[in-house]
């Protein structure tokens, strides 16, 4: 009896669906490295567009820029933001760990320069912060953290679904990173 048991429970966590995103935990310090541009601004606008073949969709975001901290943007530059994913003719395309805007939402990005004169967020929703007044809000639903080799240094996975770091300590361990 207990083997049936031990057999029922191992075909229903092996079919049952997994939704999320495996990647390493980047460290503020990490992030800033691998962006070209960080800065903190305001969602003006977001827009979904079909690709030419109308095979996968795309979500363009514009940004306009309060507070650049790294690369060439400036204060009150509206620049673009360009992920795959979003909801077009009710048809939907996700991943887990993609991150989402709000517009009027204000956030620090993390980014790279994209193909066009557009950019691409770093590392999914871990490039994303949300600004809550004085604080960055780092939100991690959809990821699952794996850990790097044994060889490597530990560092702790955030253990919760977010994490809130005051906005003036992300800022330093930025300055810090360069």
């Amino acid at each position: 009896m207990k083997a049936v048991i031990r057999i029922v429970i191992f075909v229903c966590v092996m079919t049952a669906p997994a939704y999320g995103t495996l990647m390493y935990y980047l460290e503020v310090e990490d992030l800033a490295r691998l962006s070209s541009d960080i800065f903190k601004g305001r969602v003006v606008s977001a827009t979904t567009y079909w690709n030419e073949g109308r095979t996968r969709i795309y979500t363009s975001i514009r940004i306009q820029i309060d507070d650049p901290y790294k690369g060439r943007t400036r204060r009150s530059q509206v620049v673009t933001i360009t992920q795959l994913g979003g909801e077009l003719d009710g048809v939907k395309m996700d991943y887990a760990g993609r991150p989402t805007f709000e517009e009027g939402e204000a956030v620090l990005l993390f980014t790279t320069r994209g193909k066009r004169d557009d950019y691409v967020v770093m590392a999914l929703k871990q490039g994303k912060m949300r600004v809550e007044g004085r604080e960055a809000v780092r939100e991690f639903s959809g990821i699952t953290f794996v850990e790097r080799g044994v060889t490597g240094s530990r560092t702790p996975l955030p253990a919760g679904r977010s994490v809130r770091l005051p906005l003036d300590e992300v800022r330093m361990r930025i300055a810090r990173a360069r």
